[in-house]
């Protein structure tokens, strides 16, 4: 297999809209359970990529990318990169953790936070309608995000990668495996969510 990326905003620019707007029909999230029940595992992931993804390169607000195979061109999972500051509790990080962020960040002694500006892993998911989802695994998406984000750092500096996820224990169990590490959680004004917050290092 021969895996492809694409930047949403380079294929527009390119007059390739209609293809990414083909490729977007194709995600799913939804996966078969054993007793034939369809289970949308992220409705979220779904919303994004086909109401927000398109509008929000245009506007360089975040930048989706698209993976895929070569071969037959299926879209084998998606992610979205921004970049924004970052508030990081001092509160409970480890020492060797404190001790990277000191180094790119401002300690605002009042909170207690560092003040960083930080690389958002926004959105991250494989394609369930290929193969149900086992063309491409979760590590190897995330290896193709590290080697966008090592490019993009190359360019422009910056170290510091975080996300938010559901706190579920597929989720958890992932994203520690990936060496992410907890620092904090929020819960969203949007739909009462709560969300983990890790961090990771490019």
């Amino acid at each position: 297999m021969i895996i492809g990326v694409s930047s949403i905003r380079d294929m527009i620019s390119a007059g390739q809209e209609d293809l990414v707007k083909a490729y977007i029909d194709t995600f799913s999230c939804s996966v078969t359970k054993e007793d034939g029940t369809e289970v949308t595992l992220n409705p979220d992931i779904e919303h994004f990529l086909s109401a927000n993804a398109i509008q929000f390169a245009r506007m360089k607000t975040a930048i989706t990318h698209l993976v895929f195979d070569e071969e037959d061109a299926a879209l084998l999972g998606y992610f979205t990169l921004t970049h924004k500051s970052l508030d990081i509790p001092a509160d409970g990080l480890t020492r060797k953790i404190k001790d990277k962020v000191k180094r790119f960040s401002a300690l605002d002694e009042n909170n207690n936070t560092y003040t960083v500006s930080a690389f958002l892993l926004a959105q991250f998911s494989k394609n369930y309608a290929v193969d149900g989802g086992t063309r491409i695994s979760g590590s190897k998406l995330m290896e193709i995000v590290w080697d966008q984000l090592s490019e993009v750092q190359s360019k422009i500096g910056g170290t510091i990668v975080y996300l938010d996820c559901e706190a579920h224990a597929e989720l958890i169990k992932f994203y520690e495996g990936e060496h992410f590490t907890l620092f904090g959680e929020r819960i969203s004004d949007a739909d009462g969510k709560r969300y983990l917050q890790y961090l990771n290092f490019v």
